[in-house]
């Protein structure tokens, strides 16, 4: 249905009333680069016909990205601001699922870095986003279901729901890979980097202890999944679209490296850590150290349109939860992500293979001494952790202290 023909809303929905300020931002950067086209083509003029006097609003903002940090500096300086001093904000994103992290992660970082401890201020108004799906592989979008029921319509007739997140730790000589995997950036803290060295932006800060923490909202990963971003993260891969992630993991499969660490979780807030022991005997070698071919925890259903990796996932709903294969052939580890691809039917079929669970927490204890296989993926950006380091991911709760939702998204 083309957008002039879609009915229109018998009443706007909340987050475009006149007392918020919209803005849209353009990410120039996401997916195939198709953001300025589509605001071009479909939304802006949907958006007229839809939203009365948008264009005469003195609050009705367009921001296009220029880099990529473009969405970090806007929510540093504009969207927090204004979150703060009671402003409320509905922001239209145009982008793939780096923009929301980008947002996630700038708010967060610097509501956590302001203050002693995690309570929010005293005035916080949460921007309510909506989320165009313009990436790569769209995983929020796909699981909570906006592709399926047309984004133009759940932006006119969705409901404004809190984001879940989640929070890693890792330890201070951790960097972040940037430029094709060419660089690695320092993440931040007051007065650094020293001169002449590159930050990672807002992307993750020093907490009292002397350990970064970033913020996610989709997955987490170290494995093979890790491992297919960081090499097919390049302009050439890129060209393939979702399909660079399949060819990648095809060439990883076939090298057939087995990740060494020891990995521990916890069921619940303040449990002990469990040693993660992978099903079917499989996972450890006469040295006792741990071996995997994937590790994942993440709040969503689906990674890419088809590809459901956690299948007991619902929208939002807040649960992370683990995906975890051990020292599997590798055709038995093609063939359990093959049927991830069919509804996720991975985690029945090949349950003896699989560990599926929920989990309040994660840590790894890397035991690998080339880089690349010690690099983690948070939502698609690219961490390398030192020689004998660790990682902690735990889920953030909705309430008290530790609680912290920084966004809504209408779904």
């Amino acid at each position: 249905m083309a957008a002039e023909e879609r009915p229109k809303p018998s009443r706007l929905p909340s987050h475009f009333l006149l007392d918020r300020e919209v803005h849209v931002i353009i990410s120039t950067h996401s997916g195939n680069h198709e953001a300025q086209s589509y605001y071009s083509d479909t939304l802006h003029g949907y958006l007229t016909d839809h939203v009365p006097h948008l264009e005469l609003r003195k609050n009705y903002f367009v921001h296009t990205t220029t880099s990529l940090t473009s969405i970090t500096e806007l929510t540093s300086k504009l969207f927090l601001f204004n979150a703060k001093k009671g402003v409320k904000n509905t922001i239209i994103l145009l982008s793939g699922d780096g923009g929301m992290v980008d947002i996630v992660n700038a708010m967060t970082t610097t509501l956590q870095r302001e203050v002693d401890d995690n309570r929010p201020p005293s005035i916080f108004f949460k921007p309510i986003i909506v989320l165009f799906p313009l990436g790569t592989a769209n995983a929020l979008c796909h699981s909570a279901g906006i592709i399926a029921r047309d984004p133009l319509k759940v932006m006119m007739t969705g409901r404004a729901k809190p984001l879940p997140q989640f929070e890693v730790r890792f330890s201070r000589a951790a960097r972040l890979v940037a430029d094709e995997g060419r660089k690695r950036l320092e993440f931040n803290e007051p007065g650094f980097p020293e001169e002449g060295k590159e930050a990672s932006g807002e992307l993750g800060y020093y907490d009292p202890e002397g350990h970064v923490r970033v913020y996610g909202c989709v997955v987490f990963s170290w494995g093979l999944h890790a491992s297919l971003v960081a090499f097919s993260d390049t302009e050439e891969m890129r060209k393939h679209g979702v399909e660079r992630f399949r060819m990648a993991a095809g060439q990883l499969l076939e090298e057939g490296h087995v990740y060494s660490g020891t990995v521990k979780y916890k069921t619940e807030r303040g449990g002990e850590w469990l040693v993660l022991q992978h099903k079917s005997g499989s996972g450890s070698d006469a040295d006792g150290d741990k071996k995997h071919k994937y590790i994942l925890a993440t709040l969503v259903s689906n990674l890419e349109e088809k590809f459901c990796i956690s299948p007991h996932s619902k929208p939002l709903d807040g649960t992370l939860r683990l995906v975890a294969i051990g020292n599997q052939p590798s055709d038995t580890a093609m063939k359990i992500l093959t049927l991830a691809y069919e509804q996720g039917k991975h985690v029945e079929e090949m349950r003896e293979f699989v560990t599926y669970h929920e989990i309040d927490s994660l840590r790894i204890d890397f035991n690998e001494n080339d880089e690349k296989w010690r690099q983690i993926c948070i939502d698609g950006k690219i961490v390398a952790i030192e020689e004998g380091g660790w990682v902690e991911v735990r889920k953030m709760p909705t309430t008290g202290v530790d609680g912290r939702r920084v966004v809504e998204l209408v779904c």
